[in-house]
C-alpha cells in the first residue's frame, strides 16, 4: 500500500470502527435508558461511550480528549469531581 494511501485507509477504518461501536446491540436495546442530547445513555457503556452519542456533549468530549483523560475514564471509577480553585468565589 503506497504512503499515500495509508492516512485515507486509516481514516476509513476509524469510521467503520465507530460506525460499529455506536450500533446498539440486541442487549443494549433491552436496556433501561435515558436520552441526553438525541441519544440514549446505556448502563452497560462507560461515560465516554455514551457521550460521544450525545449532540448536547460535543464540547465535554473535546475537552476529555484534549486532556488525555479517555483511558481514565473507560476506567472503573469511582470518579470524583471537585471544584478547581482557579474559578472559585472565594473572597
Amino acid at each position: 500500500m503506497k504512503l499515500s494511501i495509508l492516512p485515507t485507509a486509516v481514516a476509513v477504518a476509524a469510521l467503520v470502527f465507530a460506525a460499529v461501536a455506536a450500533t446498539p446491540t440486541h442487549a443494549q436495546m433491552k436496556e433501561q435508558t435515558v436520552t441526553v442530547g438525541g441519544a440514549p445513555m446505556y448502563p452497560s457503556k462507560n461515560i465516554i461511550q455514551n457521550a460521544v452519542n450525545s449532540k448536547d456533549h460535543t464540547t465535554l468530549v473535546a475537552a476529555v480528549k484534549a486532556a488525555g483523560l479517555v483511558e481514565t475514564l473507560q476506567g472503573p471509577g469511582p470518579f470524583t469531581v471537585a471544584p478547581s480553585t482557579a474559578c472559585s468565589n472565594r473572597r
